[in-house]
């Protein structure tokens, strides 16, 4: 039991390996009820807007900082399955921690009132997300080994 909570720990702390799809999706629905607990704890709208109080923008500021990493580590690994750097993680992280601090600032987050630079950046976030879910969450990773490590579920060439 100690060793699977290790191993499930390690999914969200270590960028090192590789991990199978079903382990990002496990991650990936992990953080998400994470995400939706602390919300509903601390009442906190899934999308606040700058209409709100500067305390709820700031927790869901906190909240989504605070699961980014993880996030990041997640999908870091199952682009390592793909046989492709990490550093891919940077088109979903830039446009998104700029959204993140934006909000927190009351600069965006209203729907009724978009700028073309925050619609930009929501729209390239999307496509982003989008494309990661396919590319992390339903394409096989490679046979074997590769650059970032064995192969996760023990398949060979």
């Amino acid at each position: 039991m100690q060793a699977l909570w290790k191993d499930f720990a390690r999914l969200f702390t270590s960028a090192e390996g590789r991990i199978p799809r079903l382990a990002y999706w496990i991650g990936f629905i992990t953080i998400l009820l994470v995400e939706i607990v602390l919300r509903l704890l601390l009442g906190v709208p899934l999308a606040p807007i700058p209409a709100d109080p500067f305390s709820i923008r700031a927790l869901s500021f906190l909240i989504d900082a605070a699961l980014l990493y993880p996030t990041a580590i997640v999908m870091v690994k199952r682009f390592h399955d793909r046989d492709r750097s990490g550093q891919l993680i940077g088109w979903f992280v830039v446009p998104y921690s700029v959204i993140m601090l934006t909000n927190l600032l009351g600069m965006s987050g209203d729907p009724d009132h978009m700028g073309l630079v925050e619609a930009l950046l929501l729209i390239a976030t999307t496509i982003v997300t989008l494309a990661f879910i396919v590319e992390l969450g339903f394409r096989r990773g490679t046979l074997g080994d590769n650059h970032y490590g064995p192969d996760p579920i023990g398949r060979s060439i």
